[in-house]
């Protein structure tokens, strides 16, 4: 189905990527409810009731249930026959194997780009590390999260190994990056990412920055482990993810 002038989406929906409006209604859709996944507007193991669904992003019940039918892929949304389509579950085994997967993906492309990026790319790894610095990650008097430091902190991310020329290397960095972010907005709910965390993180990002510049692949990958598995470490402590390594269900 092609977006049209009745699509809800259409020139209102961008992903925190950047990336431009959809060519169908079905992708808008998508990102959408990925979106609202991501930022914990579901919680995990919630029922996701199509009908309802599509009274809500005011489309029909197919495009939701095309919508959450590829969200299954991205392991965002379980389908079930007795119990429909769900946002997926989290727990604390899941979340340590996406931070160690995180590792060994972003480390080898970290080494990647410093081998092979120029002073152009150091450049802009510095500048977006800066502005990532200046902003402010919290709403004022609130445990949620600011759409533009997201974005930065994305941006900052896919910049660090930007330059290591691998289309594949990004695409898993996006994936286990999303997912990250979700088990952070879970956290955030219970208020876990404190401030000594926060000042610990933009601390972390500057010494990868100068790394970089130092053309350090060792001491670069290092503290990207470091990085992940502090942020790793504190999500733990959040009520909604399990402690004994098992999925948990709303």
């Amino acid at each position: 189905m092609t977006a049209n002038a009745n699509d809800p989406f259409q020139g209102k929906r961008v992903d925190d990527r950047g990336t431009p409006a959809f060519k169908s209604l079905t992708g808008a859709v998508s990102n959408a409810v990925q979106q609202d996944i991501l930022n914990a507007k579901f919680l995990p193991g919630e029922k996701l009731p199509i009908v309802h669904l599509a009274k809500d992003y005011g489309v029909s019940p197919g495009a939701i249930r095309e919508a959450l039918s590829r969200l299954i892929s991205e392991g965002l949304v379980e389908f079930n026959e007795q119990r429909g389509f769900r946002a997926a579950p989290v727990s604390r085994s899941a979340l340590m194997d996406i931070t160690r997967t995180r590792i060994m993906i972003d480390a080898h492309a970290l080494r990647e780009a410093i081998r092979l990026g120029d002073a152009a790319w150091i450049a802009e790894v510095r500048a977006i590390q800066q502005r990532l610095a200046s902003c402010q990650q919290r709403e004022l008097n609130s445990a949620k999260i600011r759409p533009e430091w997201l974005r930065l902190h994305r941006d900052f991310h896919r910049t660090l190994i930007a330059a290591s020329g691998s289309e594949w290397l990004m695409h898993f960095h996006d994936r286990l990056f999303d997912q990250t972010v979700r088990y952070r907005a879970v956290a955030a709910i219970y208020e876990l990412d404190n401030e000594s965390r926060r000042a610990n993180a933009e601390m972390e990002h500057a010494q990868i920055v100068d790394a970089i510049a130092a053309r350090n692949p060792d001491a670069a990958a290092q503290l990207i482990d470091r990085h992940y598995m502090g942020t790793a470490q504190l999500i733990i402590g959040a009520p909604q993810i399990a402690k004994d390594g098992t999925d948990t269900s709303c």
